[in-house]
């Protein structure tokens, strides 16, 4: 019963932190005034100040007092560089749908009921604790296929609605784009803030005077579908 209200109390207070930093613009809605999507947001004059102060004090101890090297690279990219960086491959997930506008990662799903099993079911048997061990062992690895197959065997459903849930499909984590005015060029949005830095470490490297150790930072933008619980507003 505590536990209950202390979790009450927390998500009030959640609320009304969030609501004080909306109300005074430290973060807008984007696109707001079109009903937004969920997840995406604007900084508000306050809150660009805020994270303007975070870069700038940033930048005074890696960059002046550690003397390290920043960079800054475009935003997208081409499609070669993406398969010579094997992200194409790294950033495809298998996502399940739940119901309309509702969507989840199949890994993500399977490791929470593992998870939730073997700590709050006291009746699992020995072999049953093993064989839950081991799926989260090679969780990672398991293929569409697999994954699919023990959510069914084990019944998982939506978490929230309990609905049932559609076959695991693969879906890209990176935003797709095109480059140049003819649209022939594919191209995608950076998934990683570190990609300029791997690509350009040669370059970087004779910058150095072909020494070691190179230390190197940047500060960029990544643009990832990261959002399993996010949902159109």
């Amino acid at each position: 019963m505590e536990a209950a209200q202390d979790a009450l109390k927390r998500e009030a207070f959640r609320l009304a932190v969030v609501n004080t930093l909306e109300c005074r613009l430290f973060y807008i809605p984007s696109s707001k005034i079109y009903r937004g999507v969920a997840g995406l947001y604007d900084y508000g004059p306050p809150g660009y100040a805020v994270k303007a102060n975070v870069l700038a004090f940033w930048r005074q101890h890696f960059v002046l007092e550690e003397s390290m090297l920043e960079v800054d690279c475009p935003v997208s990219h081409r499609k070669s560089f993406s398969r010579h960086q094997a992200m194409l491959i790294n950033s495809l997930t298998s996502w399940l749908k739940m119901k309309k506008l509702e969507h989840d990662t199949a890994d993500h799903l399977l490791k929470n009921f593992c998870k939730e099993n073997l700590e709050k079911d006291t009746k699992l048997d020995a072999e049953k604790v093993k064989e839950i061990k081991h799926i989260l062992g090679v969780l990672d690895d398991l293929s569409l296929e697999e994954l699919g197959a023990k959510i069914k065997e084990y019944g998982i459903t939506a978490p929230d609605t309990k609905n049932p849930l559609s076959v695991p499909y693969p879906f890209n984590l990176m935003f797709q784009t095109s480059i140049g005015p003819s649209g022939l060029i594919p191209g995608y949005m950076r998934p990683e803030t570190a990609q300029g830095i791997f690509v350009n470490f040669t370059d970087l490297y004779y910058y150095n005077g072909n020494k070691l150790p190179l230390q190197l930072l940047k500060s960029a933008r990544l643009f990832e579908m990261r959002f399993p619980h996010v949902k159109a507003s």
